[in-house]
């Protein structure tokens, strides 16, 4: 008996579907269950979103992204599995109504910023599920909350450059200070019209290229009225910060500091009466030759000490596991991490 428990679950493998190469990498994967469908969803480079039901391999809807948006980077089933959220490299949100196998509603972020992931921020109250919302990475080292059925930004939480760490909040840059919104862009009823001039897409192209900077890639997080409302953050900079949503000072970072180097302090701004922007302020480390030898922290006067266990490189994914609380991370290191 304990033999067979030691043995694998999986007694083989077969071929669904093969993925026509000229899609491109499949960047996102989802799967729901219906009342008379188990759905597996996966969305390509190139903008082409398909399904499958597992049950009887057919196809049940098909969506397409119009190649003027730019790559498709990530992609989102809403909770209520009524729509589907798609982001590209050129800063475009889509959203489909799976109902009618339509898009409904199209947006541009104001930060011209590639869309790195997209996540679900579902309460679990019934008043707040009603409300769809979405958590949204992207460059500039920031993330942001939005209301999908409006396209409003409720919160930003956004890392601030280590050389603004100790600047009073009346003088930093108008830039760490504004909040993010989605610019609508009306879709053309003719098909073959254009969403962007060949001229605007071209320009979007270059100044994509050309921004450098820090970026946040791997989100999970959840919103609830009645419990804990969180953020986990992991990008380019090689950390996982965790956002505490209600008080903004509880917020922390979980992985990525150098030794010696200050633990991060978050403040919250009130931008408006349903807006909030929370500014994590990150101090970089001090050169130990500036250092006192007395203030130099103990372990680096005690010879061999263990080793860190941060990411070396890009953090591409995270999750969160309930029971017990675990935290996974995936990293462009090829290591993961599990963190108790």
């Amino acid at each position: 008996q304990n033999q067979q428990m030691k043995r694998s679950r999986v007694s083989g493998h077969s071929v669904l579907r093969n993925i026509n190469p000229g899609e491109g990498e499949v960047m996102a994967v989802s799967h729901f269950n219906t009342s008379s469908a188990s759905i597996l969803t996966y969305a390509t480079q190139r903008g082409h979103i398909h399904s499958l039901d597992l049950r009887s391999a057919r196809e049940p809807f098909s969506l397409d992204l119009r190649p003027e948006l730019g790559y498709l980077t990530d992609m989102e089933v809403g909770s209520e599995k009524n729509w589907i959220v798609a982001g590209t490299s050129r800063g475009y949100v889509g959203l489909w109504d799976i109902r009618f196998q339509t898009m409904v509603k199209l947006w541009r972020h104001s930060r011209d910023s590639p869309i790195k992931r997209l996540t679900n921020g579902f309460g679990s109250s019934s008043d707040e599920a009603s409300r769809p919302l979405l958590f949204m990475g992207c460059d500039n080292n920031e993330a942001a909350l939005f209301d999908v059925s409006t396209g409003g930004c409720l919160q930003c939480y956004r890392v601030l450059d280590s050389s603004l760490s100790y600047v009073d909040q009346s003088a930093l840059p108008h830039d760490c200070l504004t909040m993010p919104y989605l610019e609508s862009v009306d879709i053309p009823s003719r098909f073959g019209k254009r969403l962007v001039s060949l001229d605007k897409a071209l320009q979007m192209t270059t100044g994509s290229s050309s921004r450098s900077g820090a970026s946040m890639s791997a989100l999970v997080g959840g919103i609830n009225l009645r419990g804990t409302s969180y953020l986990m953050t992991g990008g380019s900079d090689h950390m996982i910060r965790y956002w505490d949503l209600n008080t903004a000072s509880k917020s922390c970072c979980v992985s990525g500091l150098a030794r010696n180097q200050p633990p991060p302090s978050f403040e919250q701004i009130q931008m408006g009466s349903n807006s909030r922007l929370i500014l994590c302020r990150q101090p970089s480390t001090t050169p130990a030759s500036l250092m006192e030898s007395s203030r130099l922290p103990l372990r680096n006067r005690h010879g061999v000490v263990k080793c860190d266990g941060q990411h070396l490189d890009s953090i591409l994914d995270i999750k969160v596991v309930k029971n017990p609380a675990l935290l996974l991370s995936a990293s462009r290191d090829h290591t993961i991490k599990l963190w108790a």
